[in-house]
């Protein structure tokens, strides 16, 4: 199993994400692309959510920049947690700037079936 974060993760979530059919994405989730940078031990990870897509390095031209310890990553992206984003940005260990009226939908954001299976598939397959 891939260390998450690691180079090898990110190739597996990539397959995983190809291999998923008809993935399903809601509104909310294509309408937004997200930098987001991950404090993981000593290094800083960059990564991007791009049409509800996990994708390694930031792209041009992201609506909002975002910033977090990697255990508030693994909690949102891995284990499907996202009441821990909200504790985070009011613990202010979330930094979070650029077009937030972006992210207001996904306040109320539900995964549909076939997002909460690719997130269940790319979680048995990451080692913590």
């Amino acid at each position: 199993m891939p260390k998450f974060l690691s180079d090898e993760w990110f190739d597996k979530v990539e397959e995983l994400t190809k291999g998923a059919a008809a993935l399903d994405i809601s509104k909310a989730m294509k309408d937004v692309v997200v930098n987001l940078t991950v404090a993981h031990g000593t290094e800083q990870v960059t990564m991007c959510i791009n049409g509800g897509v996990i994708l390694k390095g930031h792209v041009r031209g992201a609506d909002v920049e975002m910033s977090m310890p990697d255990e508030y990553a693994l909690k949102i992206l891995v284990q499907g947690d996202w009441s821990v984003g909200m504790k985070g940005w009011v613990g202010r260990k979330i930094k979070v700037s650029g077009n937030m009226r972006k992210l207001i939908p996904l306040q109320v954001f539900r995964p549909t079936d076939s997002q909460e299976s690719l997130r269940k598939r790319i979680q048995e397959i990451t080692e913590v």
